[in-house]
Order: C-alpha cells, then structure tokens, then sequence
C-alpha cells in the first residue's frame, strides 16, 4: 500500500513537472525573444506536450511492474539478481523510472518555490513606498459569490486598478519633489472593447493630474484599429509636461511608422533611443527611451547621450535589464507581460513572454543601479483577465534618502 501512495504521488509530481516544463519552453522560447510575429518555436506549443504525454505514459509499464513485485515474496523482492533481470527486460519500465524522477523533481521544485514566493514574498525595493489602489468596475461581477471570484471565476477586464506609488530620489532636486507620472501600457486598443473603458482609463490618469504621462507601447494589436486607438487614447489626455512614449512589439508588427505618425499628430513625442529633459525652474529631470529589447534596435549609447543626475526611463519589455550595463535609472517604467494576464491561485502568473518568465511578471524591482516597474497594462488580447486587473499605474517623485 505504502508503495502505490508513493507511486502515484510521485506521479502527480511529475504530471506537475510536465507542466512547468512545458510553460519554461513556452514562455522563454515561443514568447520570450523573437522578433517576427510569428515565432520560429511556435511549433513547439504543438510537439512537446505530446512528448512529455509520451514520457509520461511510460509511468504505466513502471506500474505493472510495481505490481508484479509487490505481488513476490519479500525476500524474493530483494534479491539483486531479480531485480536486474526485471529491470533488464523491462526497458520501458526503466526509461519510466527515469523520467518520473526527473519530472518529479522538477514539480517538487515548483511547489517548493511558490510556497516561498506565496509565505515569504521578496520585501520591496527601498526607496519605494506603495498605497491602497481604486478599483473601478464598470460592470457587475457575473458570479455571485466572493470567494469563488477570489479563486479566479470572475474576468477581470474591466475592472480598472489604479495603482499609486511614491518613489524617493536621492539627488531629485527640490523643484521636482511631488512629481507626478503616470503611466499607460498594452493599450491594445481594439473596436469590440468598450468604448467607456477607454474613457475612463483617461479619467483616471487626468484625474490623477499628471505632470507626465508615459506610454510604454502596444498600443494596437491589428493596423486597422490605429485611428480607434489616437482618438480614444489622446483626445482627451492630459499632462502639464506632455506626453512621452516608445513602441511595442505589436505596434512594430502593426506598423510602427504608421503608429509613431498617428500619436505624433496628436501630440505624443517618442522617445525611442533619445532622451528628453524636463525643466523646473533651473533644475532638470530627464527622461530616457529605449526602444524594444527584441523587434526594435536598442542603442543605449544613443539614448543616453548627454544624461546626467537624476532620469526616468521608459521601455516596452522587461527584458531590457539585461543590457542596461549598470547605468542609472531610478525609476525605469515597462510592460509588456500584461502581469501574466491570467493567474492562478497559488501558482500565481503562468504564461509571461519573458526570459525571467514570473519574475518580472509585474511590480516594482531593483537591478543595480535600476528601479523597475512592471505595469500589468490596460488592454488584453484575448479580452480575458484572470486574478489580474488591468491596470493604471501613478508615481509621485520625492526627494529624500531611500
């Protein structure tokens, strides 16, 4: 008895493992770092879970197997050359073995790791302070019941999160204390999302009163929804400095020239590998774009030409940290994973198109000299949103040690 309790835990072990091996090779592979479109792995999304269905199935002959010899007297099933000869002639029940040990391990990993982040969550940066966020619900919750909404049943794509943030600057000048930024990303702005939600993503950052709004790309999935998204997006849209933005992957897809002209007529000023200083009464804060870390061309020589003291920075995709090279950053903004759109209870965000998959899935990060804030984003292709709200994000900058 005691045998088969260990078998077919071992073997919800592995079928566990086979997932997160599966959703590594999605996540960092088919999502994570192509520049195309469409990803030269994308036909792995349709061999490997067969494979693994494959190696799993062999956990079967290993079963038999497990029968037969609890079915043998005990010292028969001890003797070495019994076993060997089992094992010998038994090659599938061996490959099995293998395998469930190797799948196992890796879901014993997982649920080791999320028991972690889950029970000891890592503290927040210094040098940051966050607040209760306002949720708005622009339609009623479709099931009745709290808890069952609190394990997922419910779609979040329209209930706005604003977030609010405070973000303290060593050497920010005291023209700049109370700054305030705020950011939009992965608009993905399309004709069959209401168009309240739109206007009231905008009367959120407006009623914030923004110094700056910084828009981190995406803005459309489909070319045909460009015009849709300038007049929903910048009509109304409003900040005492202006607005800054760089493109995403989609935007680069969709047609980033054609894009890049549709904002700048309304007024949008990109920042893709340049900078731009804001000033404030003799003192400067400057901004720094960089453009996609994997479909645009990134030069950071370029977009930090001339910068000095204290800098905001504004990138599409998280992944942009690996090749920041220890420059400066104190608040860098990005986006780009959607939070992971759908999470799960325990398990949290399961499928980010990252090379840090979960890591940089959403929230606040510190890399050397960098602040990184990951934004969940406002849009969501499909319109579906599990345990992650869409999400407005605010910063005030404060000048003061961290």
């Amino acid at each position: 008895m005691l045998v088969r309790f260990l078998f077919f835990l071992l073997l919800l072990l592995a079928l566990l493992g086979d997932a997160r091996i599966f959703l590594f090779i999605l996540n960092r592979l088919v999502l994570g770092s192509h520049r195309h479109e469409k990803s030269p792995w994308t036909f792995l999304i349709w061999t490997v879970p067969p494979i693994l269905l494959g190696l799993t199935a062999l956990f079967w002959p290993l079963h038999r197997w497990l029968d037969w010899l609890i079915a043998r007297e005990a010292f028969e099933r001890i003797t070495p050359q019994r076993v060997e000869t089992l094992l010998g002639s038994i090659n599938y029940a061996r490959v099995g073995l293998v395998w469930m040990i190797i799948a196992a391990s890796v879901g014993i990993y997982w649920l080791v790791d999320r028991f972690r982040m889950t029970f000891h969550p890592p503290p927040q940066p210094h040098g940051v302070r966050t607040f209760a966020g306002e949720v708005v619900r622009l339609r009623r919750a479709h099931v009745p019941f709290a808890w069952l909404r609190r394990l997922g049943a419910h779609n979040d794509v329209y209930d706005i999160e604003v977030t609010r943030h405070e973000v303290f600057i060593d050497d920010l000048p005291m023209q700049f204390d109370g700054y305030r930024v705020a950011f939009l990303t992965d608009t993905h702005v399309a004709a069959f999302v209401r168009k309240t939600f739109y206007e009231e993503v905008v009367n959120r950052v407006n009623l914030f009163d923004p110094d700056l709004v910084l828009l981190g790309g995406d803005f459309v999935t489909w070319n045909r929804h460009i015009k849709l998204m300038v007049h929903s997006l910048l009509t109304n849209l409003r900040a005492r400095d202006g607005i800054l933005a760089v493109l995403g992957n989609h935007d680069y897809w969709a047609d980033g020239p054609e894009v890049r002209a549709a904002m700048e007529a309304k007024g949008a000023k990109f920042i893709i590998n340049a900078s731009h200083v804001i000033q404030r009464d003799g003192a400067e804060l400057q901004v720094v774009g960089i453009d996609e870390v994997y479909r645009g061309e990134p030069d950071l020589n370029a977009a930090f030409a001339g910068v000095s003291g204290p800098r905001l920075g504004l990138s599409h995709h998280p992944d942009i940290i690996d090749i920041l090279d220890g420059r400066r950053i104190d608040l860098l903004v990005c986006g780009h994973t959607h939070g992971g759109q759908i999470r799960l209870p325990f398990f949290g965000p399961i499928v980010v198109p990252s090379q840090h998959e979960g890591r940089y899935a959403s929230g606040f990060a510190r890399v050397g000299q960098v602040l990184m804030y990951v934004s969940r984003g406002v849009g969501a292709i499909p319109p579906l949103r599990i345990l992650c709200k869409p999400e407005v994000a605010t910063f005030v900058l404060r000048q003061g040690r961290r």
